[in-house]
């Protein structure tokens, strides 16, 4: 019955992602006409709902890998996509344009469900619970907008007319008030479950707790992460490998994933991470029957300081097995000529190729583990918790060879906090989170120096995009853009 109900939920995003039902902020107003007709009952409020989870697809893709993971130390484009990484993120870059367009798009998809489903005929409880998703959804928009640039408009209702479209930036502070009043709406009034890939009441306080993280609040990070490990709802899998794989998802470790269902709606990012075919007598890599985008692979110091362990071996690769079940082993060196050493193998679903139905992890339970070990170590750092948690990840990561990554014990506060941050970096490798630890944790800039990146200080910061300076005059550039 959970497996029909998130399929339905996935057949009406489907709906709305071919229908393009969206509304977005610099469009004419007059467009709002549309909803305010539309929104009649608690059925019509549902599928605007719908539309606004829609976006989210234009978020959590390859987009959210290059602003997590190629902006950092872990990830370079292949051979064939090089360039300086700062170039995708220019002020009139495609890449900058799209992903301020569709995180508007989705906090104004997201207003029109708060504002019209409260003036519906339906029963309260059900208005406020879907009021409360859609705050929710709201709060994923803005917190990935803020944490790359800065303190942005804010808009709590959906576009009625000109008057308020042009709103001028708002603090960072600001904004994260906004986006902890609507998780912490959510997570008083939604229910603790929910069909999967919407959010629940444990969704929006694993959220909360990657937030107050990324502030450095440590105290109500931890409580946070401390009420979904308490709940019992959520454990490791006892292989890593499992939590990526398709037949896999929407289990016991996954707290909030991005739903795909192959031949309907296909995942990009086993294409994206799998090798690139060459030109040459291979007519192809062998990896799969047909061309993939092979778009990154691994930094060589990612490969260098992963420690040895079942878990790196399914992180990276140097070879793989043909894949027309012939036995034959393709070694990267022989189809690159060391060009491409190494390609990332955690989201390999090549028998599907390009229509994987592999889902896209928002958050998981070894980000809440290593959450409550980094905060308790900021709080409490005598607390012999945090060795209990960190532990875990690494028991798994070894896979029962205990000469790999032994249990971590008796470190200084400072010592572990390295230790937590390198245990993020390899445990969460290549979903999107990477550039985010270094940028909080004040090791950003140093980090891609070291790696021989062209970085200026005012990069810590994406630019806002040159589009929306010149639409909206009440806008000011981040500095140095």
């Amino acid at each position: 019955m959970k497996l029909q109900s998130a399929k339905r939920f996935l057949s009406l995003i489907n709906i709305i992602l071919l229908t393009g039902c969206e509304h977005i902020l610099i469009e004419n107003p007059s467009s709002n006409i549309s909803s305010v007709n539309f929104y009649k009952n608690e059925a019509d409020a549902l599928s605007g709902l719908y539309g606004a989870y829609s976006q989210l697809y234009n978020i959590y893709n390859n987009s959210y890998i290059e602003y997590g993971e190629l902006n950092a130390d872990n990830l370079k484009g292949s051979y064939v996509n090089t360039g300086n990484i700062f170039d995708m993120f220019s002020i009139s870059n495609e890449s900058t344009a799209s992903f301020w367009q569709n995180s508007f798009s989705g906090v104004n998809l997201a207003n029109e469900v708060i504002y019209y489903t409260d003036r519906i005929k339906a029963p309260a409880d059900k208005k406020a619970i879907i009021i409360a998703e859609a705050r929710a959804l709201r709060a994923i928009y803005y917190f990935n907008l803020v944490r790359a640039m800065g303190g942005v408009p804010i808009y709590k209702t959906p576009t009625l007319g000109f008057e308020n479209i042009n709103n001028p930036r708002s603090t960072q502070e600001e904004v994260y008030t906004l986006i902890v009043e609507d998780l912490k709406n959510a997570e008083n009034v939604l229910p603790r479950s929910s069909i999967a890939g919407r959010i629940n009441s444990n969704i929006a306080t694993a959220l909360l707790a990657r937030i107050y993280l990324f502030r450095s609040d440590f105290k109500n990070a931890f409580a946070s992460a401390k009420r979904i490990i308490d709940s019992g709802k959520y454990k490791l899998f006892n292989d890593y490998t499992d939590a990526f794989k398709p037949d896999k998802k929407n289990g016991i470790e996954h707290i909030f994933q991005i739903q795909y269902l192959s031949g309907e709606q296909n995942s990009g990012i086993p294409g994206a991470f799998g090798p690139r075919s060459p030109a040459g007598p291979y007519n192809g890599t062998f990896w799969a029957k047909t061309s993939v985008s092979g778009n990154y692979e691994p930094e060589q110091s990612f490969v260098n300081e992963n420690p040895k362990s079942y878990r790196k071996s399914v992180t990276i690769a140097n070879s793989y097995l043909d894949i027309n079940g012939t036995g034959k082993v393709i070694t990267m060196n022989e189809v690159y000529k060391g060009k491409f050493p190494y390609y990332i193998s955690k989201f390999d679903d090549r028998a599907s190729e390009l229509q994987s139905g592999e889902n896209f992890n928002v958050i998981r339970y070894a980000d809440i583990l290593l959450i409550a070990a980094e905060s308790i170590n900021e709080i409490d750092p005598q607390n012999a918790d945090k060795y209990k948690w960190i532990n875990q990840i690494r028991e798994r990561a070894r896979n029962g060879i205990k000469d790999d990554l032994p249990d971590l014990a008796n470190l200084s506060q400072d010592e572990f906090r390295t230790a937590v941050l390198s245990e993020r970096r390899f445990e969460l490798a290549f979903e999107g989170e990477r550039a985010w630890d270094l940028k909080r944790r004040g090791l950003f800039l140093k980090t891609m120096r070291a790696q021989g990146a062209i970085i200026e200080d005012y990069m810590l910061l994406f630019p806002i995009p040159n589009t929306q300076i010149i639409l909206n005059p009440n806008l000011i550039q981040n500095p140095g853009w």
